[in-house]
């Protein structure tokens, strides 16, 4: 009640709760922590940077433990992994600054990624990002390795933030990057200031270094002029496959894409698309764009050179349906292959979850190892090919990197399908880890031991780092 009563002073009454109801309904989460139900002591919720300075420090005279939370999980889970105080700061979606002439622009952590991109869009400028819809806020965008579409030129989500305004677990404010300039004459123009680079301590670290409270970000000039093209491989021709995706990269094109043809199995299957040839199993996707017809035209035909010198053929059809959502509307209200092969799975095996078991980073050169390893351990769990419908769904990204996902659509009630995931990601981790692989999202204790033991000396940085800015270890997760 001590703490309560503090924090209604802060906040106002209405803002401060420990109701079981409420803190049970922040216990979820719609992605991949679903299973884990870790339910807050108290929630409060904060509307200024100030605000949540003051809660931290009387979190800290109390050795409460704080997670703090946006839209869908600003600490990349549901709810706290160790109780104590969930901090909501939805409230905080306003659009600071769209400066067009410079284009930057700033937003408060809690403003929707949705609700930005379509402000940056009526002015002419993008901020390319992942196909999630309204849910996920600007600064869950910015602290984790969102990828999206654009990423084969402009690299990741966090690629483009160029500053920080962040609350310290101490409960000091501080301004990173750009922001650290927001309010000069010049304003935040640029990520490199004086001084080292502090943003990258911020990014990828999940809220467990600080509470990002304001995110400031590079945009792009929306290109007038827009192409779409697919081509598509048989399973032996994987090294073409990978060919493609080097020079594809290579050659800077806004977005190539990759999935083997399980992603469309659900489509064919309720004849929402014409079926795919016998000998198409990898579909690359390619997305271009200019500022006019004649730059365009050129580099469509060097996506045709490209293809045609490694041995694809044209598929046309797909990537006009659906990548084309991205550049006008933003996003699809739900991913068409998504609910079609749920409902799929469900009618002719009884799934009803896509797991999506490990998001992976690795080089592009690898692709044919890694693919064929997934599908050896998925057939021998029984979650690859037919009935299962499992997807491959790969990120190619500059820096000649791949991230990829698997997708597995099994009944997550069945304790059975449930325990076949976790030994085929488990076996798959092992022969991964040993190779060097990054996890694309995943901090400890989510991730295995061999992350950290393959890299000497860096968990212990990480450990001295939060030590340094969090004496009393306050901030949940305490992965760290």
């Amino acid at each position: 009640m001590e703490l309560v009563k503090a924090f209604e002073k802060i906040v106002g009454q209405d803002r401060v709760t420990t109701s079981d109801a409420i803190c049970q309904s922040y216990s979820y989460s719609c992605f991949l922590g679903m299973n884990w139900v870790t339910k807050p002591d108290m929630v409060v919720i904060a509307e200024t940077p100030d605000q949540i300075s003051r809660i931290l420090r009387v979190a800290n005279r109390h050795g409460a433990p704080v997670t703090p939370r946006g839209a869908v999980g600003q600490g990349g889970h549901g709810g706290p992994l160790e109780g104590g105080i969930l901090l909501d700061f939805t409230p905080m979606e306003k659009i600071i600054l769209i400066d067009v002439e410079n284009m930057k622009t700033i937003a408060e952590a809690g403003c929707s990624f949705f609700k930005l991109s379509q402000e940056l869009f009526k002015r002419g400028l993008m901020l390319p990002t992942a196909e999630y819809g309204p849910g996920p806020s600007v600064a869950a965008s910015a602290i984790t390795p969102v990828n999206a579409f654009g990423k084969t030129r402009y690299g990741r989500n966090i690629d483009l933030v160029e500053g920080f305004e962040v609350v310290l677990p101490t409960g000091e404010i501080i301004r990173v990057g750009s922001m650290a300039y927001a309010d000069s004459d010049f304003g935040p123009f640029y990520r490199y200031i004086t001084g080292p680079d502090l943003v990258g301590l911020f990014t990828q670290a999940n809220g467990a270094f600080g509470i990002v409270t304001k995110v400031a970000y590079r945009c792009l000039k929306t290109p007038k002029h827009w192409a779409f093209h697919s081509y598509y491989w048989p399973l032996e021709k994987m090294e073409q496959v990978k060919k493609v995706l080097l020079e594809g990269t290579a050659l800077e094109m806004f977005d190539v894409h990759v999935n083997d043809r399980w992603k469309y199995a659900g489509l064919e299957y309720v004849k929402m698309m014409p079926q795919l040839p016998e000998d198409c199993h990898f579909i690359v996707y390619f997305t271009v764009n200019s500022d006019n017809e004649a730059e365009l035209k050129a580099k469509v035909k060097t996506v045709e050179d490209l293809c045609k010198e490694h041995e694809g053929t044209y598929l046309p059809g797909i990537a006009e349906s659906f990548f084309a959502f991205w550049p006008t509307f933003f996003c699809p209200v739900s991913n068409p292959i998504a609910a079609t092969m749920a409902k799929v799975v469900l009618d002719v095996t009884e799934g009803n979850f896509m797991y999506i078991y490990d998001s992976l980073t690795y080089p592009t050169s690898w692709f044919p190892e890694v693919y064929t390893k997934l599908m050896e351990i998925g057939k021998k769990y029984g979650i690859w090919g037919k009935p299962r419908y499992t997807v491959y769904d790969g990120f190619a990204m500059k820096s000649q990197v791949i991230c990829s996902q698997t997708w597995a659509f099994v009944n997550y009630n069945d304790p059975h399908w449930v325990e076949q995931i976790k030994n085929c990601r488990d076996e798959f981790r092992e022969w991964y880890g040993k190779r060097g692989g990054v996890f694309q999202s995943m901090l400890p204790p989510l991730t295995p031991d061999y992350t950290w033991t393959n890299q000497p000396g860096a968990y212990e940085l990480l450990r001295t780092i939060k030590r340094a800015l969090d004496p009393n270890n306050i901030l949940s997760p305490g992965s760290f």
